[in-house]
């Protein structure tokens, strides 16, 4: 049996994932010293409540050890089979946490992928590897297909606020003031290392939704679009609109809620996609 797991830094909800035939892992968050377990013991809607009344910015860490240690002892107890599909190595610490697991149980048929992805971008790549196991690929073909993808998965995020930059300290306090007067939208999101970087400046979100929109002439039309939101699902439906209007060939993917490794940083209010290239 080929099981496959990923961490709550994809977009998916308990709900989904289950439904999917997913396991999840789950990245600890930090508001003011009290730790929860993302998703699992804080959902979408309790974090933006929390993320706007937190004094300070939360921190968010990386998947422990003994949380992979726990999961990977079932497979090896079972003799399944596992794809691991963690957040992005340039982004988190989860993946060097999975692989001193894997050494720690001793299976070799635990297998862990550097997707190179987060957020949406990760749930259209965990997507593939449903599809392929459920196409009854074995796991060396579905590995391979999964590295071919990683490097040519592309994730752009608008993001609507300047202030939670300003508390991670990445923007002055004066370039959040300046940029708010003048409607500054940030759009950042993963390089090709799977970091996340800061592309590109406009005047409000229509531009910046313009922006993303070109770098849609590079999508592979056989795979479908990821569309994400913090906080703004009637901003991410209009937008996914005027995407499919002016790319009605292109599969729509889905709405998906941004993490909270993510929404941290960008706070409430951004919006933006995820695809594949050609």
């Amino acid at each position: 049996m080929i099981r496959i797991l990923t961490d709550s830094s994809a977009s998916f909800s308990l709900e989904y994932a289950a439904k999917m035939n997913v396991e999840m892992v789950f990245l600890p968050i930090s508001f003011d010293g009290k730790e929860y377990l993302d998703i699992k013991e804080l959902s979408h809607e309790q974090f933006y409540v929390e993320l706007k009344n937190a004094k300070n910015l939360p921190k968010t860490s990386a998947v422990n050890q003994t949380a992979f240690e726990e999961v990977f002892k079932d497979v090896k107890e079972k003799g399944d089979e596992m794809i691991v599909m963690p957040i992005s190595n340039g982004i988190s610490a989860t993946t060097g946490q999975a692989i001193a697991a894997k050494e720690a149980v001793g299976y070799d048929k635990i297998h862990i992928v550097d997707t190179r992805c987060v957020a949406m971008a990760l749930s259209g790549l965990v997507m593939q590897a449903v599809r392929l196991r459920n196409e009854k690929k074995n796991v060396q073909e579905i590995i391979a297909e999964l590295e071919r993808l990683a490097p040519k998965a592309k994730l752009y995020a608008c993001l609507d606020t300047l202030k939670y930059l300003r508390a991670g300290g990445r923007i002055s306090g004066t370039s959040a003031v300046v940029g708010t007067l003048l409607g500054i939208k940030p759009i950042a999101g993963l390089n090709a290392e799977g970091k996340v970087t800061s592309f590109h400046k406009t005047i409000g979100m229509r531009k910046a939704h313009d922006w993303v929109m070109e770098k849609l002439k590079n999508a592979d039309p056989d795979l479908p679009i990821y569309y994400g939101f913090s906080d703004a699902k009637e901003v991410c439906e209009k937008f996914k609109e005027r995407v499919m209007q002016a790319y009605p060939d292109l599969k729509d993917g889905g709405d998906w809620n941004m993490p909270a490794t993510i929404s941290v940083h960008s706070g409430p209010g951004a919006t933006g996609l995820a695809f594949f290239e050609k």
